[in-house]
């Protein structure tokens, strides 16, 4: 028993490891590849992802068609790889020259993941330069766009002829581009607006925030006009009279194009409008009637104008708005540079809306069904002015507002 002039005795463990002993790696990475051959081989497979995507709609079509020769099947899966790098191409004796752009955010993801796992088998040391950094950056993306390039132009060379190769070129470098680049950067951690000034750094997410808002307002455009012409739309899938593999596969092909249509349902709010062929017009106070192909969802489209459709602009005033908030939520309270600042926040979104829909434009046909998309020049006007007026007003208005609560915070009594 310890008497209470005892010292109190404590115990201490130590565990000496051996010099000869292995020490684990800091960050493991298992399995290791050489990011070399992790993005050649990935962004191969890449590449391949989306002729098999379209191969397995090919493939349920011919469950319910199998008196079809191997070979018409097999160039259709052809046909619908072209149409997906933006060739035009011919499925089922129909012209098609519109990207599926949900089939394109697929193959540019699957790009963003092997481009990812190939920068993070870099051997980068963390105190490397920015130099070499963004060397291997540059390398990684640019053999990503290789492997992407070499295995579409070989696809394309036997499943096409050379007008449209020569089509397929730009979206055989810019699809794998644009994921490559992505997920190389984020699998370096790499900043490309590290050293610019605070507000530059965060106009991305800024624009982001407003793009997000712009394409929820589509969709919620799209959902209305669905809801609204619900008979039309099947009155016309019925006129089709698929069985139900055909049913499912037209739903699907549909689902590809999807973005399209909320990029037009969106354009549609912003006030500009979209172009249905050579003469069918519908926006905002105005319903041009003209031909339509027979795919299920353009039965939405409406016939007359709506009685609230003036009110589909305010979701543009929304995006520059939340644009701008995002970028100035931190900012001080000066009138001049929150108004000018909140503009080019505002206009942002926009900008990255006339990409969007610039991409999702195209022909279903010939003829009277050449030019379906958002109408041109005059969404340069739509989304652009109001949503930078929005932005504008905005930091403007947050300016006087936190100016006018600062001396009455001043003035308060304190307890």
């Amino acid at each position: 028993m310890r008497t209470p002039l005892e010292p109190r005795r404590s115990t201490v463990s130590l565990t000496v490891a051996s010099p000869t002993e292995p020490t684990a790696p800091e960050n493991p990475r298992i399995p290791y590849v050489p990011w070399l051959v992790a993005a050649l081989v990935w962004t191969a497979c890449a590449a391949l992802l989306g002729f098999v995507v379209v191969g397995l709609f090919a493939s349920v079509s011919w469950l319910t068609a199998i008196h079809l020769a191997a070979a018409d099947v097999f160039a259709t899966i052809g046909q619908g790889w072209l149409a997906l790098h933006g060739a035009a191409a011919s499925i089922g004796g129909v012209h098609l020259g519109m990207v599926p752009l949900g089939l394109a955010l697929l193959v540019a993801a699957a790009c963003a993941f092997a481009a990812h796992h190939a920068a993070g088998q870099y051997d980068l040391a963390p105190d490397a330069p920015p130099r070499t950094a963004w060397l291997a950056w540059a390398g990684v993306t640019g053999a990503g766009v290789g492997a992407y390039f070499v295995v579409g132009v070989i696809l394309a060379a036997v499943l096409g002829g050379p007008a449209q190769l020569a089509a397929a070129v730009p979206g055989l470098v810019l699809l794998p581009l644009v994921g490559c680049g992505v997920g190389a950067l984020s699998g370096l951690g790499l900043e490309p607006l590290a050293g610019l000034p605070e507000w530059v750094r965060r106009l991305p997410g800024a624009a982001g925030l407003g793009l997000a808002v712009l394409l929820a307002g589509g969709l919620l455009a799209g959902i209305v006009a669905l809801v609204a012409h619900w008979p039309q739309v099947a009155a016309l899938h019925d006129s089709l009279q698929p069985d139900t593999v055909g049913a499912v596969v037209l739903t699907l092909v549909q689902l590809a194009y999807l973005p399209n249509l909320i990029v037009w349902a969106g354009s549609f709010a912003l006030g500009a409008g979209v172009s249905l062929g050579g003469t069918g017009v519908v926006a905002p106070g105005v319903a041009i009637p003209t031909v339509l192909p027979a795919i299920p969802v353009l039965g939405a489209v409406p016939g007359v104008p709506g009685v609230a459709d003036w009110a589909w602009p305010l979701v543009g005033v929304a995006a520059g708005a939340a644009s701008a908030w995002w970028l100035l939520r931190q900012s001080a309270p000066e009138w001049q540079p929150c108004l000018w600042q909140g503009a080019v926040a505002g206009v942002a979104p926009g900008l990255g809306w006339l990409l969007l829909a610039w991409l999702s434009t195209g022909d279903l046909g010939v003829d009277r069904l050449v030019g379906f998309g958002p109408r041109f020049p005059d969404l340069l006007l739509w989304a652009t002015l109001p949503l930078a007026l929005a932005g504008g007003l905005y930091g403007v208005g947050r300016a006087l507002w936190l100016s006018r609560r600062a001396p009455a915070a001043e003035d308060a009594p304190t307890g």
